[in-house]
This record gives structure tokens, sequence and C-alpha cells, in this order.
């Protein structure tokens, strides 16, 4: 695979990039999206009979009343619970999936046989850059909103000498530089578990040396990403739209506008099966692209960079030059 130059249109479709394996990119979606469903259906075993327990008294209860709210609340928060252990169940899975496709986009290596998955030093590695990475950009943002808190104090206070107007415009200047601080930082982080896979060493803040002078191209790929993925969740909406509008007709026939009741909760369920299932499908393998396009961004930039000498500077070839 040529390495070409960088820029903000090509590292924004570098995922699709033609490679020696070709099925690689379909492969490892297949795996993401079957173990994200895997995963979904055992939280749904799990907190499905607390649901069917809760659900006849939730109906009765005034949806207004405080004792609903806590009712409804307890019952979040056992979802969140068991979401809470179900990420951590899929977290290998998802390291795995996700340092085959760097791999398969950086060496166009598929990184094993059937779905190319394996769970590696390599996997290990990258599981320990994005637990970095996410700590270095919460401590950064936790650390940058100290300053922010004590203007915002002494601004409240001069406030009741007057100027509120030059306060506000001073506040707003200063939150939106910080948010444009945050959001360089981010940026030129990015491309740090990219880069672990290339070197097979841990990288973090190497990253900034190898996106000096590519904030711009990197920030633009994001962006078009944004959009891209932004039309594609709004197709799967519209999709699944389509798909549950027969099984609504046949609901109302069958039930009319009434309020939901637990005798007939198993027609519910039925009937909404079929676009629940589409709608979950389509929309794990939009997240799953989302994933394979923002992982392409930095693997295109990566790509182009020469491995370094044992005791030589850290070079950067032709390839990885701004555009």
């Amino acid at each position: 695979m040529s390495a070409g130059k960088f820029s903000a249109d090509r590292a924004a479709f570098f995922f699709i990039e033609k490679r020696a394996d070709k099925g690689a990119l379909r492969r490892l979606g297949f795996a993401y999206v079957l173990g994200r469903l895997i995963i979904i259906a055992m939280m749904v075993l799990v907190t499905l009979p607390f649901l069917i327990n809760a659900a006849p008294t939730l109906l009765d209860m005034d949806p207004d009343s405080n004792a609903f709210l806590l009712k409804l609340q307890s019952v979040s928060n056992v979802y969140q619970a068991v979401g809470m252990l179900a990420g951590m169940v899929f977290l290998p899975i998802f390291v795995a999936i996700y340092a085959a496709l760097l791999r398969w986009m950086i060496h166009g290596e598929s990184g094993g046989k059937r779905l190319g998955l394996r769970f590696g030093e390599q996997e290990l590695q990258v599981l320990v850059v994005l637990i970095a990475v996410t700590l270095v950009l919460v401590l950064a943002i936790i650390v940058s909103l100290i300053p922010l808190v004590i203007v915002a104090v002494v601004a409240s206070v001069m406030a009741k000498a007057g100027g509120h107007q030059i306060i506000v415009a001073f506040g707003f200047i200063l939150g939106f530089a910080w948010l444009c601080a945050i959001i360089w930082f981010s940026v030129r982080l990015s491309p740090a578990v990219a880069l672990t896979v290339k070197r097979g060493k841990i990288q973090v803040f190497e990253a900034f040396a190898v996106s000096k002078g590519h904030f711009w191209s990197l920030f633009l790929a994001y962006v078009l990403q944004f959009f891209v993925i932004l039309a594609l969740a709004l197709a799967v909406l519209f999709t699944a739209l389509l798909v549950s509008l027969p099984f609504l007709g046949v609901g109302v026939a069958m039930f009319g506008w009434s309020e939901p009741s637990m005798t007939n909760v198993g027609a519910y369920i039925g009937l909404a099966a079929v676009p629940m299932l589409v709608l979950t499908i389509t929309g794990l393998m939009v997240e799953y692209l989302r994933y394979a396009m923002g992982a392409g961004v930095s693997a295109c930039l990566v790509s182009g960079i020469d491995m370094p000498k044992p005791g030589s500077a850290e070079g950067v070839s032709e390839a990885a030059t701004p555009s």
C-alpha cells in the first residue's frame, strides 16, 4: 500500500482505500455487530425479569407522583449498572477489533485467520493507550476548568458593580477559547493509538510530534466524518420508520390508540421486535463505521511515518509532510 500525501479528504475515507485483504473491513464489522448483539441479548435476559416485575407497578402509578419517579429511577439504575457491566465485558472485544482495524489500515495485514481477531501484547498496548489518552483528556479538562471557575467567581463579584455586558462578552470569549484549546489538545493527541500499533510500543505524548503541522487536516477530516455519520444516522432512523409503519398499523388496528396494558404486553413486544431489531442492527453498523473512520484518520497519518532506527531520532517520511 503506497503512503501517499496526508490530507483531510484522504484521511476521512482512508478506511476504504484498497488493500490486499479486501474483506477485512467487512469481517471486522460482522464481528463488531455480532459481539454487540450478543451483549445486548445478555442485557435483555438479565433485565427483562426485573422490568416485567416493575411494569405493573409503574402502569398503576400516577406519572406525576414522586413514587412513580422514584420507581422509574430504580429501574433506570438497574439498567445503568447492567450496561456498565456489559461495557466491561465488551471492552476486550472492542480493543481486539480496533487494533485489527489499525493493523489492517497501517500494515495491510488482516491480523489473523477467520475474523482476524486476537488479544495479545499489541491489544494490551492499545488498551493501555486508550485508557491513558482518556485519563489525560479528563485531567486536562479538569485542570483547565480551574482558572475558568476562578474567573467566573471574580466576574460574578465584578458584575455587582456594573458592566454586565462586558463581563458576559469576556466570559463568552474565554469559554470559546477554552473549548478551542480542548479540541486542539484532543486532535493533536488522537494519533496515539495508531502510532502504538505502527511502532509496536506504547506511544502517548509522542503523538504530538507526529501530528505537528497536521492539526487542520486532522480536524477537517473529523468534521467531514461527523457529517457523514450524521447523514447515515438520519438514514437509519428513516429506514427504521419505514419498517415500523406496517407494524404500527397492525397495532392500531388491534388495540387502537389506547394506553398499553399488561394483558397485551406480549403482543406489543412482538410487534416492536422486528423494527427494534432493524434499528439496532443498522445502528450498530453505523457505530462500527464511526470507529473505523476515526481509526482511519490517524492510521492515514502514521502510515507515512518511517520506523525510527534504534538510537536515532524519530523520522517522518515525505508522505507525512503537511499538504
